[in-house]
């Protein structure tokens, strides 16, 4: 098992986050989650909350997508916000607006095959 420990604001200390790479371990759907990053930093950080200023946000989200960019489940988290229609924070690496293009590209995608 991997522990995370940060000296930076957001990060939670003493959060153990398992490695998908270890003998034995299983990722499904199901347990994608545990694998993930995010798990030990604050959620706020991949949610900004409302009322933060548009600069902060910003480089929130920047933050957030820089630890999901090295997230082992990156994908996974992005196929099920996708599938969720999740329409806040940053999900797989995406913001909102990220994620609904996303979607328009892939609509325009399945009307053109």
């Amino acid at each position: 098992m991997r522990i995370v420990r940060r000296n930076d604001a957001d990060h939670r200390t003493g959060v153990v986050v398992p490695s998908p790479d270890e003998p034995g371990a299983r990722v499904d759907a199901t347990s994608w989650w545990e694998f993930a990053l995010c798990r030990a930093w604050d959620a706020d950080l991949f949610c900004v909350p409302d009322g933060v200023a548009p600069s902060r946000k910003r480089a929130q989200e920047t933050k957030a997508k820089g630890i999901c960019r090295t997230c082992p489940v990156r994908e996974r988290c992005l196929d099920e916000a996708m599938a969720r229609g999740e329409q806040y924070g940053v999900w797989g690496g995406l913001d909102a607006e990220e994620r609904r293009a996303l979607e328009r590209s892939r609509q325009g995608l399945r009307r053109s095959s």
